[in-house]
């Protein structure tokens, strides 16, 4: 069965995307939105920029989800007609959920937010500092926080731009998109440097590093189970089973929601999830793994398969998150002011992602830097770039701070 649905949504994916849909577009300042039918996310900003007036080079033209996301083509390819996006032009900033927050509490009747003199203390001081622990005011109720779907906790959905009906799965596709932005970074830095731009060799042995992280992370489901509490460390033996193989992945992983719902419905299309995370597995060729054979054999390195101990998340089994403190430090110094549960309501939802996946070793200044003194070699040995790879994106480097935590100045 698993099969079959895996064959159908690789055959059906290229028509999908051939198909004209329609999309909401707004600007930064999200001041006028208007409707754009296309093909193609490349179709799309040039239909836009035409509305906006906007004559920027379109490889400069980004496109995002109201909650920040960023969209590349082959992600836009699973979004459901009718989404909204932010088209943000160079030098332009997006404006996050987090951000439009900051603005409405200063905004409003910060009355009405108040509760005694302790709260009008804490707003009234460096709000934006605070306000990633203001779910301690906002938020008493916990009734709902071990709920998991969409019609048992519907105010924790509202807004939301997916398809997903539990929040485990949308939090774990939430961290996806925050590993997929540090492999966007990391590329882009690569193609932006000396070497890939003067130097062949240089530029083959680096390509063959970028399949390399491609690759492994869809192995890895671009990690995302580290903010998907059902893969808690504290209640290992409740990790869903799947036709009884310890080593596929687990039901609402959004890698396989498309297989589920293609199956279920062969012309709903567009509930197609996460394709891009889809696991490598091994055994008998089939046509729907061309696609994926093909990509391999630009990478020289091997890529493997993370055990279950390894898949785990950085919240416990009721999906509280706490600060591991500034990279320098050890731990936080802040104890159990710096914790917090987006599964417990919409407000900490939003406030959650205020918080830092902080690189202690850091990407731009350090890793990538390693990488390019190596590029011009004959090869780049294996170990260097596995040890890249697990700092650039695990928890080997890589650590969950609040805001106040998060030290942005250079990790000397």
């Amino acid at each position: 069965m698993s099969l079959l649905a895996h064959c159908l949504a690789r055959l059906t994916q290229s028509q999908t995307k051939h198909e004209l849909r329609g999309y909401k577009v707004t600007d930064v300042n999200r001041s006028r939105k208007f409707g754009v039918a296309c093909r193609s996310l490349r179709e799309l900003k040039r239909k836009a920029c035409a509305k906006l007036n906007i004559t920027d080079d379109l490889a400069e033209i980004n496109l995002f989800l109201l909650d920040g996301s960023l969209v590349d083509e082959e992600y836009f390819y699973t979004l459901q007609p009718q989404t909204t996006m932010i088209l943000q032009k160079p030098g332009e900033k997006v404006r996050s959920d987090a951000d439009l927050l900051y603005e409405t509490l200063r905004r409003v009747n910060i009355d009405y937010l108040t509760v005694g003199d302790q709260a009008s203390k804490f707003l009234t001081e460096n709000l934006k500092r605070k306000v990633a622990v203001l779910y301690n005011l906002l938020n008493v109720d916990d009734s709902k926080t071990d709920c998991s779907r969409r019609e048992d906790h519907p105010e924790w959905f509202m807004g939301l731009e997916t398809n997903v009906t539990t929040k485990e799965a949308y939090m774990h596709r939430r961290c996806q998109d925050r590993i997929r932005g540090y492999l966007y970074k990391t590329i882009e830095q690569i193609k932006g440097s000396e070497a890939w731009s003067t130097n062949r060799q240089a530029r083959l042995n680096l390509h063959g590093v970028i399949e390399y992280f491609k690759l492994q992370l869809k192995e890895d489901h671009y990690l995302g189970y580290y903010f998907d509490r059902s893969r808690s460390k504290e209640e290992p033996n409740n990790i869903d089973k799947v036709d009884g193989d310890e080593d596929e992945c687990y039901d609402h992983c959004p890698c396989r929601l498309a297989l589920h719902k293609n199956h279920d419905n062969d012309d709903d299309k567009s509930d197609e999830d996460e394709i891009d995370a889809r696991r490598y597995s091994t055994g008998k060729t089939s046509p729907a793994k061309k696609l994926l054979i093909n990509e391999k054999e630009s990478c020289p390195y091997t890529v493997y398969p993370r055990g279950r101990s390894e898949q785990y998340a950085l919240c416990d089994s009721r999906g509280e998150f706490r600060c591991e403190g500034v990279w320098s430090g050890n731990g936080c110094g802040y104890g159990d002011r710096h914790r917090i549960n987006p599964y417990r309501s919409r407000e900490e939802l939003i406030l959650f992602s205020t918080w830092n996946l902080d690189h202690k070793i850091e990407r731009s200044r350090t890793l990538v830097p390693q990488l390019l003194k190596h590029c011009e070699e004959e090869t780049i040995p294996e170990n260097i770039v596995f040890g890249l790879y697990d700092n650039l994106f695990t928890v080997k480097n890589i650590s969950l701070v609040h805001i106040v935590c998060h030290d942005k100045g250079s990790h000397k």
